[in-house]
């Protein structure tokens, strides 16, 4: 027993870190999505552990699991706050068929959440590159000689876990989901034949994180278009993050 209350409160502490990432919404869309694209066996397997639907789970985490790469945006941490050590640890306790029902239901409440955090580019920290949120300027798009140009100050997190989803304010999970349908269409079939590989995953995020950074970096003043085109990178890390959720349960619990 003492093992299995030390499991349950390793995985539970797994959702007690700062860190901000997408909003209510946003996470409960990833999991309908993810949902629609589940076997019929591990949708069941996945209703079984959790006692209801995977589209019906709440996040408790909130998106506040960090993920920390080195300064060339790999994943080499043993750091158990990291939200891919979490979900790693995660992974073996959902796979493990001989394991208490309650420690797996556990594992896979983590795995949905860490999978949904290590996508969101604000939850990414890199050595000496980016430490730690920071503040960049944003123009108003007019010109800089014109009495009515002005810079407000935002925040590099901000931008993606709220600038995007406070544009759609009105979208509910629903939405979402109708919205990505069609903008996903034909993208499934290259998940299905994809690994389970979180850390590549972070690096990925990372990657779009350090392509983002040639432009917003603390002082910088950017152009109100320029957070325009960063949506679809934010997009695009939302699609990822639904099908590989959708990926790990097909893959483990199949």
């Amino acid at each position: 027993m003492k093992t299995l209350k030390f499991t349950l409160m390793m995985l539970l502490s797994a959702v007690t870190f700062n860190a901000m990432a997408w909003n209510a919404e946003v996470n409960k869309a990833i999991v309908m999505f993810a949902e629609q694209n589940l076997s019929k066996g591990a949708a069941k397997r996945a209703t079984e552990l959790l006692g209801a639907p995977l589209s019906s789970y709440k996040f408790e985490n909130n998106g506040k699991s960090k993920v920390y790469l080195n300064e060339q945006g790999k994943s080499v941490t043993t750091d158990e706050k990291d939200a891919v050590v979490k979900l790693e640890k995660a992974l073996v306790v959902l796979g493990d068929k001989g394991a208490v029902t309650e420690a797996r239901k556990v594992a896979l409440q983590t795995a949905m959440e860490m999978v949904v955090d290590l996508h969101c580019p604000s939850n990414i920290f890199i050595e000496k590159r980016l430490e730690d949120d920071f503040t960049f300027g944003r123009d108003n798009g007019r010109p800089k000689n014109s009495r009515w140009f002005k810079v407000q100050d935002r925040k590099w997190q901000a931008m993606w876990h709220s600038q995007y989803h406070k544009d759609h304010g009105a979208f509910s999970a629903e939405m979402y989901v109708y919205d990505w349908e069609i903008a996903t269409k034909g993208m499934a079939k290259q998940y299905k034949k994809a690994e389970v590989a979180p850390r590549a995953w972070a690096e990925q995020t990372g990657a779009r994180v350090l392509e983002s950074l040639k432009i917003f970096y603390p002082g910088a003043i950017v152009n109100m278009l320029e957070i325009t085109k960063q949506e679809p990178v934010n997009d695009a890390a939302m699609y990822d993050a639904a099908f590989r959720l959708a990926l790990v349960v097909n893959t483990i619990l199949k």
